[in-house]
Formats: C-alpha cells, sequence, structure tokens
C-alpha cells in the first residue's frame, strides 16, 4: 500500500491486489453502502492520518480506479459537514507505443501541459515488440491530451477488459504512476 499526501491537500492510495484482498474487498464490490467497504475506509483513512496528516473529518468525495488487479484511489476533501461519496471514474485508456523514445517523447509532451484533465493512474507494459500504456483519468481526457496521445501513440482499447487483457499478456515495467515517472525522467533528460 502505498500512500502521498498531494500539494493540492488531495490523498492518493495505491492499493494492490493483495492488499485489497487483506481488506476483504474487490475493486467490483467497492460500495460505501457496504459495510465492509466502509470499514476497510475508515481503516484506510486512520493508516492516512498517522502516515501522512490527512485530514478526514469534513465531507469526501473518494474516486477509485482499477489498477493492475488493484486500485487507485483519490480522496478529494470536499468541505461541508460530514459525508463520503465513493465513484468510480472514466476510463481506463490503452496506447500502444513503437519505441522507448516514443514513450519519453509522449511523457516530456505531457509534462509541459498545464490545465488538461489529471491522470491519476498509469502503467507501462513491454507488449509484444513495443509498449502498452494504461491511462485512469479522472475525467475523460481531454482534445490536447488526446491529440498528443494520438500524435506518439495508437489507441489499442478502452475499458476493463482492455486493461486486463493487457496486465495479463504483457510484462509490466511500471504501475502506479508510470506516467508521471516518465514525465519526471523526461524533465530529467532535458533539465
Amino acid at each position: 500500500m502505498k500512500m502521498d499526501l498531494l500539494e493540492n491537500g488531495c490523498l492518493k492510495i495505491l492499493l494492490t491486489e493483495e492488499d485489497l484482498r487483506a481488506f476483504g474487498l474487490t475493486f467490483e464490490g467497492l460500495d460505501y453502502d457496504n459495510e465492509g467497504t466502509r470499514s476497510a475506509l475508515h481503516r484506510l483513512l486512520d493508516e492516512a492520518k498517522r502516515r501522512t496528516g490527512f485530514d478526514a473529518s469534513g465531507s469526501l468525495l473518494i474516486e477509485a480506479l482499477p489498477v493492475d488487479g488493484g486500485c487507485l484511489l483519490l480522496l478529494t476533501p470536499a468541505g461541508g459537514k460530514r459525508r463520503v461519496r465513493l465513484r468510480r471514474a472514466a476510463g481506463p485508456y490503452v496506447y500502444e507505443l513503437d519505441t522507448a523514445d516514443a514513450i519519453l517523447q509522449l511523457a516530456q509532451s505531457v509534462g509541459e501541459m498545464e490545465g488538461d484533465a489529471p491522470v491519476f493512474g498509469s502503467s507501462l507494459y513491454a507488449f509484444g515488440g513495443g509498449y502498452r500504456l494504461i491511462l485512469y483519468p479522472g475525467a475523460p481526457l481531454s482534445r490536447r491530451m488526446g491529440a498528443l496521445l494520438h500524435e506518439f501513440a495508437r489507441a489499442a482499447g478502452e475499458g476493463d477488459a482492455a486493461a486486463a487483457f493487457t496486465a495479463e499478456h504483457g510484462r509490466c515495467i511500471a504501475a502506479g504512476d508510470a506516467l508521471g515517472r516518465l514525465c519526471a525522467a523526461a524533465r530529467a533528460r532535458t533539465g
């Protein structure tokens, strides 16, 4: 389990398949009306407070995205009285790239973008003779982001089945925040 408190006050929690199993959860079964989900979220919030200082005393929006058998939770403080809403976000989107250079060029271009829909999770796989990038956006991809992706990559599928196929038949290079790490590597390479 990995927890990161973001600069904007949101909390990002990456749960592996084993973490979900330890909590007695599956991505498909996440539902705040379910006692098991509520109990697991309360334990996660207690752990987040201990590790990061995240304050969950007010209203929260929790977005859940499937990531390689596990899931990524993005917790956004919404202000107001105590209330929790859990929703599943858009995607995932799968893109195919031919070379490592294409991946780094995409990462450099994405790193230079500002103001577009954030990508909360991403995974990179070696697939066939090339690569596949799975994106878990917090909202539908912007036109600008879509244009960039199509400049360097080809759409290879959308939805949980496409992501699962890639995870099953590819070799995982980076999971959880692959695009973020690639953007940082591209900045280091050029800066």
